[in-house]
């Protein structure tokens, strides 16, 4: 079982022990992000809330910053941006596709199939706690992911909500893609905060943990790795 430091924490987080996931990232930059941060970072009742809305360097600053062991978080959110990726990223790249950013108005997804390749260990889609199966049956028949990341934030009027609250979502998911999508692995994502809760998605069937808010308090971190 891998433990993945979940974007954007992977920017800044690389150890002998996890597998870091930076972004992620766009085709242009997009700026404000400390700003946004300041603005819209809260920790609530009900955990982390955030508005930060893939705020980054562009995707050039990415692939020149960071080495390719890393896996490269993706997201698509103008029409065209999937025909400039296939352009700029190396075959050889690992990546996260993310298709559910809350704090984005459209994810594209046209020309994602362009990406499956056997070259690369790490073909990750990472998906909303609001994905439908019927979305999910699309993503792994026509994009070909080799696994899937459940789940990103929860939409909620202040943006997107991380922590325990996502339990139940993944947990479905994890589930179902055992169930019917065996070929596929699964990356558990959402209230990773204590080696049980690690277990815990162990148990589910969970193939790999991702860790995000945890990642907020060091101290948390070291425990769990």
């Amino acid at each position: 079982m891998n433990k993945f430091i979940a974007a954007p924490f992977g920017n800044y987080i690389k150890t002998s022990k996890t597998i870091s996931v930076t972004g992620s990232w766009t085709v242009d930059k997009r700026t404000g992000r400390l700003r946004q941060i300041v603005k819209t970072l809260r920790y609530t009742k009900r955990g982390w809330v955030n508005k930060i809305g893939l705020r980054n360097p562009g995707v050039n600053d990415g692939i020149n910053k960071y080495k390719h062991t890393d896996v490269f978080s993706i997201a698509g959110i103008e029409k065209d941006d999937w025909k400039i990726f296939t352009k700029i990223i190396p075959d050889y790249f690992n990546l996260e596709v993310n298709m559910s950013c809350p704090n984005i108005d459209k994810h594209y997804t046209d020309g994602i199939e362009d990406f499956s390749s056997d070259s690369r260990e790490w073909f990750i889609g990472k998906i909303s706690p609001t994905t439908t199966f019927k979305e999910l049956e699309y993503y792994i028949t026509e994009f070909g992911f080799k696994q899937i990341h459940a789940c990103n934030t929860l939409p909620i009027a202040e943006g997107g909500l991380s922590g325990k609250e996502l339990i139940p979502y993944t947990t479905k998911f994890i589930e179902h893609i055992n169930k019917n999508y065996p070929e596929v692995e699964t990356i558990a994502g959402g209230g990773v905060y204590t080696k049980e809760d690690m277990q815990y998605y162990k148990d589910i069937g969970a193939n790999h943990i991702s860790l995000g808010t945890v990642c907020f308090n060091p101290l948390k971190l070291r425990k769990l790795l």
